[in-house]
This record gives C-alpha cells, structure tokens and sequence, in this order.
C-alpha cells in the first residue's frame, strides 16, 4: 500500500484514514479481496442505509410533532406551546439529522469499497471520508448522552489506522476497523433512550390532538367506518347525535390504543436497529481476525427497521425534506 504513505498535514492524513476504513478490511490481506471481507462490506453498506432510515424516520417525527403541537395550541386554549419547548425540538431534530448525515456519509464509502478491487482505494475516495470523519468531530452533546468516550473511541481508531497504515501493517489496521465498528454500535446503544423518547413524544402529541378534534365533535369519522362498508359500497352519514357519540367513544379508546402501537413499534425497530450495528460490529470482528465469516447475508433485523420507517418515510413533509436534503 505504497501509494498510502504521503506527506501530508494532519487533517489530511485523518481523511484518509477515514478513507482506508473500509479497504483496509477488504485488503488486510496482502491487499487481497476476500469473498468474506467484500461481503462485510455490502453488509456495512446496508446496514448504514438502514441506519440512514431510522434517522430519516425520526426527523420527519420531530418535524410532524412540531407542526401537530402548532395545531393543538391553536385548537385547544390548554395547549401550550412555548418557545423553550420549540427551540429544544429544533435542537433535538438538528442533532438528529447530523446523525442521519454520517450514516449517509458511511453507506456512501461501504459502497465505494465494496466494488473496490486494488490497495489505491485508500486515496480514492477522500471527500467521501473527510465528510465522515468532519461529521463524527462535529456532533453536539446536547440531551443526547454520546459522551466523550464513544466519540474517543471513534477518534483513536481513526488514528490508529493511519499510524498502521504509514508502517504498512495491515492486519493492525484491519484490527482498529473493528474497534470503530464497536464504538458505531456502542454509541447507538448509548442513545437509544433518547431515540425512543421522541417516539414518545410523537405519539403523545399526535394522539392529544386526535383526542381533542374528536371529543370537541371536530373530526370526520367516515375513515374511521371505510373499512367496514367499503364492501358494500356505501358511505358513513352520521346524521343521528346519539349514534355519532357512540361512535366517538369508540373511536376515543381506539386513539390510546394507536398512541401505544407507535411507542411499542418504534422501541422494536430501535432494537432492531442496535442488534443489527452489534451483528455487524462482530462480523467485521472475524474478518478482521482472519476468521471464515458464517453469515454473508444482511442482518435479518434490519427488515424491520425498514419496514418501521417506510411509513414515516413515505409520509414526511416537504419541509421536513428540504431541511434534510440540505445538510
């Protein structure tokens, strides 16, 4: 890996440590590909799409609760909104999509080096990895409990792959892939409270509007009966006060109900989500050790990951788009 050693400042030398993350396992080696380490690639590269998806789920999230709660004070003289409280969602969801940036910036190189098959992939793609390694130094400990020791450990593997790199040991390098892995994997763990709790303020602030359109008889309730008449081709037509209450009562229980299906689903999918980084972490853990890998599949949890965030993928606002296109 000749063409690695180069004299460049310190800020370049980390890009390219960031850079070589990936290639040093495919080429650990001798800078020869392996079935195993190019297949720990494409699993990497799905698993940090899936991760991308979760931070995009949780994004449009932020956003929708932020617009509900605009609505729920406007309709409800109770409801508050306060500017504390909508400075610190704004907080929250731009930590959020930090996140979401160096999830993309990593299934962007767990791409590149998948398709890669020489030792000069490590200066092949080192916008891609400053972008990375930038994204990693610049993350905001606000509520989020990420604390000096995860982005440490993240920080020492990067340095430990370019002094490996300069000295040409490419198995020491391969060795500091896994602890950056590990650390990826731990700072989810470390968060993941955190991530469940915006889906319960989701969930709560939905629902609390759902709860006073409907009780306030300010709410349509033919979606409520469609799937029961669509059948019979026929439409609601609550004209009867009697029968309308009734059916608001039902529909009132049925609200709680949804709220506790969120919650439960995306706890799941953040489970889901933190097996599959751990899965992945020790993958890599036996390439690195020169050790034939069992699975050469994608992590089966990932599925519900991205099952949980279509439905908030597919329903997210095109402001909420546009400030996450713009990181």
């Amino acid at each position: 890996m000749s063409n690695c050693r180069m004299a460049t400042p310190r800020a370049r030398r980390r890009a390219i440590a960031a850079s070589v993350l990936l290639s040093c396992l495919l080429f650990a080696g001798g800078c020869k590909t392996s079935d195993d380490a190019t297949a720990a690639a494409s699993q990497l590269t799905a698993t940090a799409k899936s991760l991308t998806d979760y931070y995009a789920a949780l994004d449009t999230m932020l956003s929708e609760n932020d617009r509900v709660s605009q609505i729920h004070e406007a309709v409800n003289p109770v409801a508050t909104y306060t500017a504390q409280a909508k400075a610190t969602l704004a907080d929250t969801r731009s930590e959020i999509q930090k996140r979401e940036v160096i999830a993309k910036d990593l299934t962007a190189l767990a791409q590149q080096f998948a398709a890669l098959s020489g030792s000069s992939a490590a200066t092949d793609v080192p916008a891609s990895a400053a972008k990375l390694e930038s994204g990693i130094e610049g993350l905001k400990l606000t509520k989020f409990k990420m604390s000096s020791p995860e982005q440490a450990a993240m920080k020492l593997a990067l340095e430990g792959i370019v002094k490996a790199v300069q000295e040409h040991k490419e198995r020491e390098a391969a060795q500091q892939i896994d602890k950056f892995t590990s650390a990826l994997a731990e700072w989810f763990n470390t968060e993941s409270d955190d991530y469940n709790s915006i889906g319960r303020d989701y969930a709560s602030a939905t629902s609390s509007l759902a709860h006073t359109l409907l009780r306030n008889h300010q709410a349509d309730l033919s979606p409520f009966l469609k799937a029961a008449l669509d059948p019979y081709g026929i439409a609601p037509e609550l004209t009867d006060p009697a029968i309308r209450t009734n059916i608001e009562g039902i529909a009132d229980k049925q609200i709680d109900q949804k709220a506790a299906a969120l919650v439960d689903s995306q706890q799941s999918a953040t489970a889901s989500m933190e097996k599959s980084l751990k899965e992945m972490a020790d993958r890599i853990k036996t390439v690195a050790d020169d050790k034939p890998m069992a699975m050469r599949t994608a992590p089966i949890t990932l599925t519900d990951v991205e099952k949980w965030a279509s439905q908030f993928t597919s329903a997210a606002t095109p402001t909420s788009k546009t400030a996450t296109d713009a990181k």
